[in-house]
């Protein structure tokens, strides 16, 4: 495990984002472990439907398995983020492995988009990786409001309980793929009610913009 200095120091220092200060009235919402077919094109569904833009951090691996879903992220007005390369915890990561997983990912990623933003696999990275995205061009982004049930992809009262913290400026994390075909539900009934609210659904860059 990370000790918690090393893990807190960037974020507090401000090299990782977690929300952005604004008046404007939207938050970023934000996709982890993509693409795959059993969740992307569902996803990707509702957020038209609802009118919002979202970031997906996707994993290389599935992004080279899944160049279509990919593209379509990019064609529909979403942005790719870096999530290395297979879903593992990216603190467990010699730096040369670390590395070496971002650069695969990125050039699975760079042929449908540029990407800037980096999130690290199960949560905190070490400063170290920080850097070493930095390096890279990337800005490491964690969250202020995160669906844990259903193993990220939320259940039925998960909508109501993000509702409740996010504010504008928010990062709302959610997740995808096997076994979380819940998440187009939670986003639909998330959406609804941030809407009702007057708040927006953005992409990253156009948050921190």
């Amino acid at each position: 495990m990370i000790p918690v200095r090393q893990a807190l120091g960037p974020v507090l220092r401000g090299r990782v984002l977690c929300a952005v200060l604004t008046r404007a009235p939207r938050f970023a919402l934000t996709i982890d472990d993509g693409p795959g077919p059993s969740t992307t094109p569902a996803l990707l569904d509702v957020l038209a439907r609802r009118g919002a833009r979202a970031t997906f951090f996707v994993l290389g691996e599935r992004a080279a398995q899944h160049p279509d879903l990919a593209a379509r992220i990019v064609r529909e007005g979403h942005e790719l983020g870096n999530h290395t390369w297979r879903d593992e915890p990216s603190w467990r990561l010699p730096e040369q492995a670390f590395r070496q997983a971002l650069r695969r990912s990125a050039r699975t990623l760079d042929v449908h988009a540029p990407v800037r933003w980096f999130r690290p696999g199960s949560g905190w990275p070490t400063a170290r990786h920080v850097a070493i995205a930095e390096e890279e061009g990337l800005r490491t982004v964690l969250g202020s409001a995160v669906a844990i049930s259903g193993a990220g992809a939320g259940t039925s009262g998960t909508a109501r309980r993000l509702d409740a913290v996010v504010r504008r400026g928010a990062v709302v994390v959610l997740h995808e793929g096997p076994g979380r075909e819940a998440v187009a539900a939670t986003a639909d009934a998330f959406l609804g009610r941030t809407s009702r609210r007057g708040l927006a659904a953005v992409t990253l860059s156009e948050l921190a913009s």
